[in-house]
């Protein structure tokens, strides 16, 4: 935003730079050569598509297989262009320029002006079949005839290569055809011999027959592996029967479990009726009754019947250990056993021999089975490929003649239509040049300005608050001829305190006020970078607005070089003033004189001294600045300019503000920077800043009382 305001600031350069820009564009519209275009559109079709699809082995596919892109490079080709110049331009003529003799300046003349481009679907961005020619020529005659000449160099360079690669790819299909042909021969004769080695006697005839299905012997040798894998496992589980039936011979509860899941019923007979046909049962009534006759009636152990019944228990206990349980039962179990072990070793040694027999026909076979399938894959391919061999050798010879593509012209050559110059064009030309001449020169002028542009401006540039902003200071006859004292009509606070001047010292008043706030007897300096700032005018004013405030306010004139205090409050020409105080003459009472404003001292400077600057550095300059803060509340000192001498620099130190005050002036950021600098190293405090002598138009502040409210507007411009 900054740079676009400072364009529109230097716009005079602007308008200049457009001018000069259109002037040039004109001058450049006349110098120019004439430029004349000539377009047609040719469309590229496609006679036989199914031969795009033939295959990268197709020559004349892979010329054009790019379809229209690839016409687009051909039709820029050096070889069409010289074509084109060679044969075609004679036979045209005659031109309205002239043909250049030489061959290479007639190629560069047809390249320069020739363009082609693809033309874009309606609707979409995808490139159709359609090319769009151009080609620019210094006469209106001369374009469509170059183009022309393109054309026909295209068409007859398409048909030829066309041609030639259609004869090139017979001869090459069929040397495939052979080859493919002498390569199917050879896999059969390989593939017979495979076979042939199969052939195996066959024993009840006598005559050679194909050995057993390859897929077959596989399938029975995978069944014979499940049935052995089968009998093995139960061949395991007999081995455990027969183990499990050795331990049912030595103990008892294995004997009784075995018989138990062979089925043997193992129900006990009643111990008062035992069943005869079982010694056990036998054995345990013989137990029973024997306690019995113990307990009921006391039978003791030499009892003739206890003896008996003992005698019988013996001898069946050693029946029953002698025969065991189940022994018939086991003995036919055993057998079974044995049976089925025997016949399973059988069955597993006929398996294993056919397995084993199997295994070596697979192995034997294997290989030229192998052998006799790969022959039979690539037969196929072969076979295949030949097909399509023939019938792409087929189709060549159907199109040799007509070609797979077609160019027609949608558009002829038009009649050359003047392009260049246009002066629109050289118009748009010129004004941006001038856009840029003149935004150059602005901003060169913008950049080389050294002033300021706003508060702002002078806050970022400076770091001080802007205090005021004074207007250019107009004395009118009138007033002059109403002053009812002699003090100078400057004084706008005194004599026109509604004027827009008067108001911008009590504005810069009440900033001062503002920032002394909490402070007594305060001594304010006020000085500027240059010569006829208006100084000291705008520190009268500040004591005068300060005075009618109700403000006790001493106004030292400090300027020992350039007084000027003593003419503005019309004080005559004092011999004795602030300079003889500090220079021990006179007593600082002495030299005091009312201004003719209540509140208001002027302590003029007196007769000017030889030696200024050791004055204001001299050690009584402190004690004199005390004495006048003990008496007043605001001390207003007025000081030389600070770049022209160094007396408000020594002063700045012993000071408790400083104002500075500048006009606009060209250079004036430089000058303020250097002041604010000097004062700064001395350990001066800057108050801020008054803008001085503003013409009333570029005044910041408007006043309205409308609704009691004011108006702000941020400018500056060089004050004259």
């Amino acid at each position: 935003m900054s740079l676009v305001a400072g364009l529109l600031r230097r716009w005079p350069w602007l308008v200049l730079g457009v001018l000069i820009g259109v002037v040039v564009g004109i001058i450049y519209h006349f110098q120019r050569p004439l430029v004349y275009q000539s377009t047609a559109q040719l469309m590229v079709l496609k006679n036989r598509p199914e031969l795009v699809s033939g295959g990268a082995s197709d020559v004349r596919v892979q010329f054009v297989e790019d379809y229209v892109a690839g016409q687009v490079i051909l039709l820029r080709s050096e070889r069409i262009l010289r074509r084109a110049a060679d044969k075609h331009l004679p036979r045209l003529g005659p031109f309205e320029r002239p043909l250049p003799s030489q061959e290479h300046a007639r190629l560069a003349l047809l390249s320069a002006g020739f363009s082609v481009m693809r033309e874009k679907e309606p609707g979409s961005n995808i490139g159709s079949n359609v090319l769009a020619l151009t080609f620019k020529a210094s006469h209106a005659l001369d374009a469509p005839k170059y183009l022309r000449a393109i054309i026909d160099a295209y068409r007859e360079e398409l048909a030829e290569v066309f041609e030639d690669a259609s004869a090139r790819q017979l001869r090459q299909l069929e040397e495939e055809i052979a080859a493919v042909e002498k390569s199917i021969r050879e896999i059969a004769a390989r593939r017979a011999e495979a076979e042939r080695s199969l052939l195996v006697e066959d024993p009840r005839t006598g005559r050679l027959r194909m050995p057993e299905d390859l897929t077959l012997l596989r399938s029975r040798l995978s069944a014979n592996h499940a049935t052995q894998i089968t009998l093995r496992l139960r061949q395991q589980e007999l081995q455990a029967e027969w183990e499990e039936l050795q331990l049912a011979e030595q103990s008892r509860p294995v004997r009784l479990m075995l018989l138990q899941r062979l089925g043997v019923s193992q129900e006990r007979s009643s111990i008062l009726q035992p069943d005869a046909r079982s010694p056990e049962s036998l054995l345990r009534h013989l137990q029973f009754r024997r306690s019995e006759l113990m307990a009921r009636y006391g039978y003791g152990v030499g009892h003739p019947e206890i003896v008996a019944l003992d005698r019988q228990l013996s001898e069946l206990e050693r029946e029953v250990q002698s025969r065991g349980v189940g022994a018939e039962e086991l003995l036919a179990y055993r057998q079974r056993l044995m049976n089925e072990r025997n016949a399973l070793d059988k069955k597993l040694q006929i398996l294993a021999q056919e397995i084993a027999q199997d295994e070596r026909k697979l192995q034997e076979l294997t290989p030229i089975h192998n052998s006799i399938q790969k022959a039979n894959e690539e037969l196929q391919r072969e076979e295949t490929r030949l097909r399509e061999l023939h019938q792409l050798r087929d189709q060549i010879r159907r199109t040799e003649r007509g070609g797979v593509f077609e160019v027609k012209e949608v558009t002829t050559p038009t009649l050359g239509v003047l392009v260049s110059p246009l002066w629109f064009q050289s118009l748009a030309v010129g004004l941006m040049l001038g856009l840029v001449l003149g935004g150059g020169l602005a901003l060169g002028w913008e950049w080389a300005d050294r002033s300021f542009r706003s508060p702002a401006d002078i806050r970022r540039h400076l770091g001080l608050s802007v205090l005021g902003h004074i207007p250019q200071i107009r004395i009118e006859e009138e007033v002059e001829q109403e002053l009812t004292q002699p003090l100078d009509a400057v004084l706008v606070t005194l004599w026109r305190p509604s004027s827009a001047e008067a108001e911008a010292v009590r504005a810069l008043r009440n900033q001062v006020l503002f920032s002394t706030t909490g402070r007594d007897h305060v001594c304010v300096q006020i000085t500027s970078p240059h010569p006829g700032d208006g100084k000291s005018v705008l520190t009268a004013n500040l004591a005068v607005s300060l005075a009618l405030s109700g403000k006790r306010v001493a106004l030292v004139d400090c300027d020992f070089r350039k007084p000027r205090q003593h003419r503005l409050f019309a004080l005559g020409n004092p011999e004795q003033g602030i300079a003889a105080v500090l220079a021990g003459q006179a007593e600082l009472a002495a030299v005091a004189r009312p201004a003719g404003v209540e509140n208001l001292t002027i302590y003029p400077c007196g007769t000017r001294p030889d030696n200024p600057a050791e004055l204001l550095t001299c050690k009584h300059f402190p004690e004199v600045l005390a004495q006048l803060q003990q008496q007043y509340d605001y001390v207003l000192l007025d000081t030389p300019p600070v770049l022209s001498v160094s007396d408000p620099v020594a002063v700045a130190a012993r000071v408790d503000e400083v104002v500075l005050v500048f006009r606009m002036r060209r250079d004036v950021r430089s000058a303020l920077e250097r002041t604010k600098q000097d004062i700064q190293a001395v350990g001066g405090r800057i108050l801020g800043v008054v803008v001085n002598a503003l013409p009333l138009r570029d005044h910041p502040y408007r006043y309205s009382y409308y609704h009691s409210g004011y108006l702000y507007q941020d400018s500056y411009r060089d004050a004259p």
